[in-house]
């Protein structure tokens, strides 16, 4: 073990409600059990000391304590007596606030309290006893390295980690009650995936009144692998060795980084209060159901010399979808190129062919009556741009959009877009990203927040994590349908998706939705609109109108 490495163990197990004597001793016991394994830092779930289902306010004002409260003094004791970090979810009684708050601390070897974070974002029970945070998202410098802290539904939106990373954190401590497995296996691993960061998350397990602790406790390493975990439904430690170092390496494939290729100048929209976004509105306009449910789909299948597919075959097919009844597609990323690796002249070459493009697949268009999404190069006043365009039923463009994030390989020769149109179609409000746009949750969010319905993602997937971890939240974060098109030739091929707003009822991507490696695939999905214009995630869980946006000014310093 290098001298910078150190071992980590996210604790699983069940608080009692409001006995605090015997929540320490729980903790007592893992904390020894954690020296034992020569254990650094032992993260304990959220509410540790009180448990989480309170009978009414007063009960909850009842059991809450300050951070010098008896709880933290005895998990203090703990620290200084094995010579340990510990973190811990508490409910806090503020008395300079005269508010309770869902709350994390962090004690060091000491046991003084080094970090202090109150929960941002509240789920209905949250709300029925907390106050919204009101302490940001503190990073302290440590022996462990950078780390901040996290609050379980907290990294069910981007903004919080994201802020949380971009302040420094190599690590990040989440004190959770996950009750739904998808938290732990698919947001966990996404959020250190996209942020390059660790998470050690532990969560509770078991019956506590009403609710069913599933478990979920883990360890992710800054590449989205998981490191350790405790099984479902059981008591225990997740134990891993921690290389914070590996956090700082934010570079990823193409020579890309993802840190230093975000475009925050781009991402305003995300700090603007929610009555003066899009989608404030379009959440509240009403629709007919009925009259908004469209057959869309993801066409797998490009311009290919190693599969031979020429531009007309790629039409052909298309036109097989419209007449077996897709009204919406979507082509894969530089559609019209045999090589998924664009240079200048091959950009240069996709642009002098754009009007043909157009033409061709907008005469499906109008004879089918149906909408094909067109990804490819336009090239305006001498500048290449990636550029993707909507044709619409009557064979016209209805949008288009220019691609933000660029590949290295792309800045060589292309010139990058600006900014997230959402426009009202025949099919509800589209969006679009093209390719990298979709490995920064930014771009989808501002998509979202600019009142779309519909994602489409033309791309060329470099990892199979954005098929398997990405893709799926980029939807669910922001209640929209992702249609996910992917070239067969690109570095991870084919596997085309349709990411539903109200999720997946598997968190195995691969068993939700099918991987189809094959050319000329059709991936065909019903899409309810009025299921993305609803934006809430569960009752009063809204997921734009609940944010703190007056927080997130990270996101957009450059």
């Amino acid at each position: 073990m290098k001298s910078y490495e150190y071992r980590a163990a996210a604790v699983q197990t069940l608080a009692e409600v409001g006995n605090v004597d015997a929540n320490l001793e729980i903790c007592a016991h893992y904390v020894k059990q954690a020296a034992l394994q020569d254990v650094r830092v032992i993260v304990f779930p959220e509410c540790m000391n009180a448990g989480y289902l309170y009978d009414s306010i007063p009960h909850a004002r009842q059991v809450a304590e300050s951070v010098a409260g008896k709880f933290v003094s005895g998990l203090a004791k703990l620290a200084r007596k094995y010579d340990v970090y510990i973190a811990s979810g508490m409910i806090e009684w503020d008395p300079k606030a005269e508010k309770v708050f869902n709350t994390g601390i962090l004690l060091d070897r000491k046991g003084e309290l080094v970090v202090h974070y109150h929960k941002q974002f509240l789920t209905t029970h949250d709300q029925n006893w907390f106050k919204f945070g009101e302490r940001g998202f503190p990073v302290v410098d440590t022996e462990l390295g950078h780390v901040g802290l996290m609050i379980c539904f907290d990294g069910r939106i981007p903004e919080i980690p994201r802020c949380t990373a971009l302040g420094g954190a190599q690590v990040i401590l989440d004190m959770a009650n996950f009750f739904l497995i998808d938290q732990a296996d698919m947001w966990r691993p996404a959020r250190a995936l996209e942020n390059g960061v660790w998470i050690c998350a532990a969560t509770k397990a078991g019956q506590e009144r009403s609710i069913y602790y599933p478990g979920g406790s883990m360890i992710v390493d800054p590449n989205g692998n998981l490191q350790a975990k405790v099984a479902w439904g059981t008591h225990g430690m997740a134990v891993s060795e921690i290389d914070p170092t590996l956090a700082d390496n934010k570079r990823y494939i193409l020579n890309a980084d993802k840190f230093a290729d975000r475009r925050p100048d781009t991402y305003t929209v995300l700090t603007r209060p929610y009555e003066e976004t899009a989608v404030s509105k379009t959440s509240m306009e009403p629709i007919i159901p009925g009259e908004m449910t469209f057959n869309m789909a993801a066409a797998q299948t490009h311009v290919s010399e190693s599969q031979p597919t020429t531009l007309d075959r790629v039409v052909e097919q298309v036109s097989h979808g419209a007449r077996f009844g897709v009204e919406l597609m979507v082509l894969p990323e530089y559609v019209a190129s045999p090589n998924w690796r664009i240079d200048e002249t091959e950009a240069k070459r996709l642009a002098s062919i754009n009007n043909e493009l157009l033409e061709k697949f907008g005469d499906v268009c109008k004879t089918s009556k149906c909408a094909i999404l067109v990804p490819n190069v336009e090239e305006v006043d001498g500048k290449l741009y990636p550029t993707s365009f909507l044709i619409g039923p009557e064979g016209n463009v209805l949008m288009s959009y220019r691609k933000v994030h660029l590949f290295s390989d792309e800045r060589a020769w292309a010139t990058a877009g600006s900014e997230y149109p959402v426009v009202d179609t025949p099919y509800g409000r589209i969006g679009i990203m093209m390719g990298y746009d979709g490995m920064f949750p930014e771009a989808a969010r501002c998509l979202g927040t600019n009142g779309a319905d519909v994602i489409l993602w033309p791309a060329r997937l470099q990892d199979r994590k954005e098929r398997t971890l990405i893709a799926v939240p980029r939807a669910v974060d922001n209640r929209c349908a992702v249609i996910l098109a992917n070239r067969v030739d690109a570095p991870f091929w084919g596997g085309s998706m349709l990411a539903l707003p109200a999720q997946f009822p598997v968190w195995d991507v691969d068993v939700a939705t099918p991987y189809y490696p094959d050319m000329h695939k059709i991936i065909l999905e019903v899409i309810e609109i009025a299921s993305a214009r609803q934006k809430n995630m569960m009752a009063n869980v809204h997921m734009f109108a609940k944010r703190q946006p007056w927080t997130y000014n990270a996101l957009v310093e450059k």
